[in-house]
């Protein structure tokens, strides 16, 4: 009854209230529209459910294989619905290359090392024949230097069961061997890791609880070398008599026999130098260099007499599970589960031959950076820093130069690099010597404020160039950044030390003092950032004229700032000899190294106005071929030259000196020079003219850099080319110029086709 009434209440309140009529009238309408759509979509899934769906497949391999033809190596196909992002995402399933878990041991128990010893006859750990030593050893040197290019540890050194648990091998040479090598790893990884110059794809730390005999000291790993190196002595001298007491004996095979051992001791050898350099390398403040130079040339005398011995030992074993092949001791599959946290990849292990030439490299590389101790100017070592980075070393050298170029937070160790870089560079009066500021605390103050500022950019310069090529771009671009705001802060120290200056030397002045060198520096990032771009394949032919325009300016600047750098030096060796007078052994020795100074900046200064003639050839080479229909330019549907310009460009919008140039100055100057030369022959006169004049300035600085010699052979055949284009030579053919790169990595070789 209760539940009635209230019902009845809730009715007739509803009946009497007019908003409640409507609102009620609203909810039915309401009802009713959601009730036919529902009707209607379940009709509509009963109608799909009856019809099955129908596919009409279509076999397109043969025309995807013809369009596919017309592509040449390394052209992509750009689609609005599959870019470069679909493309380097895509994954064939089930390729080995990419798919890791293809490499099953479904047809094979892979067992680990301490199992197989138990289980298998052959896996031994004592009684090797000298044949199998120099197999296993060589092999191992071949998973190290694996390593070493990007691979996992696991996936390489690793694979060797031996490795897993070393203490457990009864051959004293084997086991010496192994330990070394571990301990080898842990240093290696040490270094990278401290250095910390390695990307992703140049090296993985993580050892997944792999053990690297922490409980062998350096000096017990090489101890045991040495005793090894001693048994293997001793069968050597033993066989030798046997030769010489035993007449019956077979001659032959004994020979062969002391030639196996020669070549084990020669392995052993070779990584006991080595191993020790590197312990040696690992010493504070560079106190170990020459005992590791010693060491490394050891090393080098011995890696001759391993390559002509890879023929002895055991070669790997091709099969139908694993077509590389292995050898006793190593299984490819013992760590198929533990994948490093990088894209799935498979680790195709060195050649034996190949090894053994990265592992010479490798030491001729460590020799040649133990050079590097021998400098002490900063502009130097940054040039050393940057010519060794054009070879593409491995991530250890790399590493380790870091390391020794920087000590304590200082380059070299030397507080005082950057002061003396910047004075003799341009000698600023705050910080010259016998200078009207050197009492003056404020200025001092200013300074050495400013000099610690500069600590850090400098720092990132260095440890820049120590990345690998690719990533050094994306660097070089960052620092940009650091620079622009060091730059700031120069022009306001450069403006208070001029106000300081001018109370006691008022015929003098400190603009652009420090801002000069900070532009010098700012220069050099903004050139090789550019000059990158050539060297990784970045720029498209129809790019090269805005990339060689903006060079040619950045040359321009180039040469302002060392003109301003030289005629500072000469205002300080004036304010010297006023000061001092013309006598005196100390002023000529100052004289002396300013006049050097000025010297290495007046052959810097021809060096660049040679590379700007350079690039001059090159753009009115390029507006020659315009002019003749044989630039290929994309169409506008992929994006505007503007949008091209300004995305090559970008970084340099955060340096205000020298000032960015944009699209608008670049078709500025690309319209005047239509104008100027409305013929294709003209042009090829002009490009001429230019390589004529790079090639005299290059022919008179032919010492002063290393590459001058790669670039006046560019500017010679550029010379000829561009005359037998002036003088009608192809000038009917359509075929677009071809730019070679082999020669020189940034400044092409044109050749007409």
């Amino acid at each position: 009854m209760a539940d009635t009434e209230t019902n009845d209440d809730f009715s007739s309140t509803s009946l009497n209230d007019p908003d409640d009529v409507d609102n009620s009238d609203e909810l039915s309408a309401l009802t009713s529209e959601v009730v036919s759509g529902v009707e209607s979509i379940s009709k509509s899934l009963s109608k799909l459910g009856a019809n099955e769906p129908q596919y009409h497949w279509k076999d397109i391999t043969d025309d995807f294989t013809a369009a596919s033809d017309e592509l040449k190596l390394g052209e992509l196909v750009h689609d609005n619905i599959f870019g470069l992002f679909e493309a380097m995402s895509a994954i064939e399933m089930m390729d080995p290359k990419m798919d890791a878990g293809m490499l099953c041991n479904k047809a094979k128990k892979v067992l680990q090392f301490e199992p197989a010893v138990k289980a298998s006859c052959m896996l031994k750990i004592k009684n090797f024949t000298p044949e199998e030593l120099i197999g296993i050893m060589d092999e191992l040197n071949s998973c190290l230097v694996t390593w070493l290019d990007g691979h996992s540890l696991v996936q390489t050194v690793f694979t060797c069961l031996y490795m897993h648990n070393p203490f457990i091998i009864e051959d004293p040479c084997l086991k010496a061997f192994c330990i070394a090598m571990l301990k080898t790893c842990d240093t290696v990884k040490s270094i990278v890791n401290r250095a910390q110059v390695f990307e992703e794809e140049d090296f993985q730390a993580i050892t997944y609880g792999f053990k690297m005999a922490p409980q062998v000291t350096e000096t017990r790993a090489a101890g045991m070398l040495k005793e090894a190196e001693d048994e293997v002595g001793r069968k050597i001298k033993s066989l030798k008599s046997q030769l010489r007491e035993e007449s019956d004996c077979d001659i032959e095979h004994v020979q062969s026999q002391v030639k196996s051992y020669e070549a084990v001791l020669a392995r052993l050898k070779f990584y006991k130098a080595f191993y020790l350099a590197l312990v040696s390398l690992e010493k504070s403040e560079g106190s170990g260099v020459p005992t590791a130079k010693q060491l490394l040339c050891t090393a080098r005398t011995l890696t001759e007499p391993i390559r002509k011995t890879i023929g002895l030992g055991i070669q790997p074993v091709p099969t139908e599970d694993n077509k590389q092949g292995s050898i006793m001791g190593f299984e490819p599959l013992v760590n198929q589960r533990l994948l490093p946290p990088s894209f799935p990849r498979y680790t195709a292990i060195f050649g034996r031959e190949q090894a053994i030439d990265y592992t010479e490299g490798m030491v001729k590389r460590f020799l040649h950076i133990c050079d590097v101790v021998n400098y002490s100017s900063l502009h130097i070592i940054i040039a050393f820093i940057s010519e060794f980075s054009k070879e593409r070393p491995c991530v250890l050298t790399r590493s380790y130069l870091q390391l020794l170029v920087w000590q304590n937070n200082n380059l070299l160790g030397k507080a005082e690099t950057i002061r003396e870089a910047i004075r003799a560079f341009n000698s600023p009066p705050s910080i010259a010597e016998k200078s009207s500021l050197s009492s003056n605390p404020k200025a001092n103050e200013l300074a050495d404020a400013f000099i610690s500022r500069a600590v850090r950019p400098v720092k990132s310069i260095i440890h820049a160039l120590g990345h690998n090529r690719a990533r050094q771009r994306d660097k070089l671009a960052h620092l940009l950044e650091e620079f622009a705001a060091l730059q700031d802060e120069a022009d306001k120290v450069d403006a208070q030390l001029h106000s300081l200056l001018i109370k006691v030397e008022p015929q003098r002045q400190h603009f652009a003092c420090f801002g000069s060198w900070v532009l010098y520096h700012t220069l050099n990032i903004m050139i090789q950032y550019l000059l990158s771009g050539f060297e990784l394949e970045l720029y498209s032919p129809h790019e090269y004229h805005y990339v060689f325009w903006y060079l040619e300016f950045l040359f321009g600047w180039h040469m302002t700032c060392l003109n301003r750098a030289e005629k500072l030096l000469q205002a300080q060796e004036t304010a010297l000899e006023q000061k001092s007078g013309r006598s005196g052994k100390k002023n000529k020795k100052k004289k002396k190294a300013s006049e050097k100074a000025i010297q290495e900046h007046q052959g810097m200064w021809h060096l660049y106005q040679g590379m700007r003639h350079l690039c001059q050839g090159y753009l009115r080479a390029l507006e020659g071929f315009e002019l003749q229909e044989k630039t290929r330019k994309p169409e506008d549907k992929f994006g505007s030259e503007k949008l091209r310009f300004e995305r090559r460009f970008l970084p340099f919008q955060t340096v205000d000196t020298p000032q960015p140039m944009y699209y608008g100055h670049y078709r500025e100057y690309s319209n005047m020079s239509k104008m100027n030369a409305s013929q294709s022959t003209s042009l090829f006169v002009m490009a001429s003219n230019s390589f004529q004049q790079a090639k005299s300035i290059f022919e008179v600085v032919n010492n002063v850099h290393t590459e001058v010699a790669l670039l006046l052979k560019v500017t010679k055949t550029n010379l000829v080319v561009t005359k037998l284009a002036a003088g009608g030579h192809k000038h009917d053919s359509k075929n677009p110029p071809e730019f070679d790169f082999q020669c020189h990595r940034a400044f092409p070789i044109i050749k007409l086709k």
